[in-house]
């Protein structure tokens, strides 16, 4: 079972700080309102991902029964992981010289979560193209107790992040400074590159 947790801990640190939409939103919501309002963000967005998690698991199931789809499934996770570490890596840059960053809505926290998470396009495309070969991995690592153990895993450590976060800024009273997203952009980008190397040792065929 150790593997499961290491993939549940690599995705739920790569998911928690990639900067996107929810996690500035997080951040804002935190130097704004404080730890109890940003919060409320990470269960909002938490709940989405459970909505997320269940066309993911679907197609999980899919390559389960499809001679050879474990391979091209693999091969397709391992290439969209190392596609987010190079975007991360790239926005960790472009963060660390310049002070631009995406701007977050303010509003109604919880829900501010949920609809952020489920309306952005690229949510859907994290869940189906990594989410669906990292589960079929803890599958056949774990069977059904390692794959509830990859979730729970995931969820616990992606909100807990987020949350570690959250409450630094709201006791510092500030945000974190667009070199301090750079930071967490890079430390996104080495989880997914890492990600896509376990994955293609573990899954794909010597």
């Amino acid at each position: 079972m150790s593997e499961v947790i290491w993939l549940g801990v690599l995705l739920g640190i790569g998911a928690a700080l990639s900067v996107g939409p929810i996690f500035v939103t997080i951040v804002q919501e935190a130097a704004c309102r404080g730890f109890s309002s940003s919060f409320r963000v990470i269960l909002g967005s938490a709940c989405a991902d459970l909505v997320l998690l269940l066309p993911a698991l679907a197609f999980t199931w899919v390559i389960q029964a499809v001679a050879g789809a474990r391979f091209w499934v693999a091969l397709i996770g391992s290439g969209y992981f190392l596609y987010l570490g190079y975007a991360a890596a790239r926005d960790a840059r472009r963060l660390w010289q310049t002070a631009a960053r995406p701007a977050g809505n303010v509003g109604w926290s919880f829900w501010k979560g949920v609809i952020g998470n489920l309306a952005n396009p690229l949510s859907w495309t994290f869940w189906l193209a990594t989410g669906a070969p990292t589960m079929q991995r803890s599958y056949l690592a774990g069977g059904w107790p390692g794959l509830v153990l990859f979730t729970v895993v995931w969820f616990v450590v992606a909100s807990g992040v987020e949350a570690l976060v959250a409450y630094l800024v709201a006791r510092s009273g500030r945000a974190v400074g667009h070199r301090g997203l750079a930071l967490f952009t890079g430390g996104a980008a080495a989880t997914f590159l890492i990600l896509a190397a376990t994955l293609a040792v573990t899954t794909l065929p010597a």
